[in-house]
């Protein structure tokens, strides 16, 4: 624990729970607990907030959903500070994408201003394992399912070549929308395989030889092929919701 005597201090009882979760927040951001640090107790918590354990649960529950607590079982038991889960960010995003309505063309100019970055960046840094990534993903035109799945193992690969976080988090918590847009392009757009298959190896030899404008060029003229496409489904997308 990187701070065992932080201590909290009472809150308010009409809006209890919100700031016991507030002030727990607060100290992991600040980096008053580190992931995998174990939280007082709830008994202790109680006592340093004065409210009882029934809020103290409630919070611990709000912010174990957040991803930020980890509340354990058992003999060592009781509330951790998690650690980063890309797993449930890309669901809860996934999940609030899908509930938002968000179409494919809007995911491809998200994908724009990401994966241009990505690409100078992954010209400039990557590293021979990142190479062998992005070549393994690089098949011949093959069925639709094998093509999508190709695809997305292809950009992530890029995108993880430009070993910045920020960005790789932010691919990430897209995935599962990137996933089904590809499955379902794919398998309505038979030609989409042997396209996506020329610009990515274009695109590897691009950033293979270092050289960063021209995957610029290349994996912006691939996302803008990538919205025709998906201009060309939405009217029956939209008829099937």
């Amino acid at each position: 624990m990187s701070d065992p005597a932080h201590e909290f201090v009472p809150v308010r009882p009409a809006r209890a729970s919100a700031d016991v979760v507030a002030q727990i927040r607060r100290a992991i951001l600040a980096g008053s607990y580190r992931p995998g640090d174990r939280l007082p107790t709830e008994r202790e918590l109680a006592r340093q907030f004065e409210v009882s354990r029934v809020t103290i649960r409630d919070a611990l529950r709000i912010l174990e959903a957040g991803g930020l607590v980890e509340v354990r079982m058992g003999g060592q038991g009781g509330p951790y500070v998690a650690h980063p889960d890309l797993a449930l960010l890309s669901e809860n995003l996934g999940n609030h994408l899908h509930l938002t309505g968000c179409t494919f063309r809007e995911l491809a100019e998200a994908r724009l201003a990401l994966e241009t970055t990505a690409a100078q960046l992954a010209a400039e840094r990557a590293r021979p394992e990142d190479l062998e990534a992005m070549a393994a993903a690089i098949v011949e035109p093959a069925g639709a399912e094998v093509a999508a799945a190709a695809s997305l193992d292809f950009h992530a690969a890029m995108v993880r070549a430009a070993h910045n976080r920020a960005l790789w988090i932010m691919f990430s918590a897209m995935r599962r929308l990137i996933r089904q847009a590809f499955g379902e392009l794919h398998s309505r757009q038979p030609d989409m395989a042997g396209s996506a298959h020329d610009a990515h190896r274009a695109l590897y030899g691009a950033i293979a030889a270092r050289d960063g404008a021209t995957a610029h060029r290349l994996i912006r003229d691939h996302l803008y092929e990538f919205m025709d496409r998906a201009d060309r489904v939405a009217p029956a997308r939209r008829r099937r919701s």
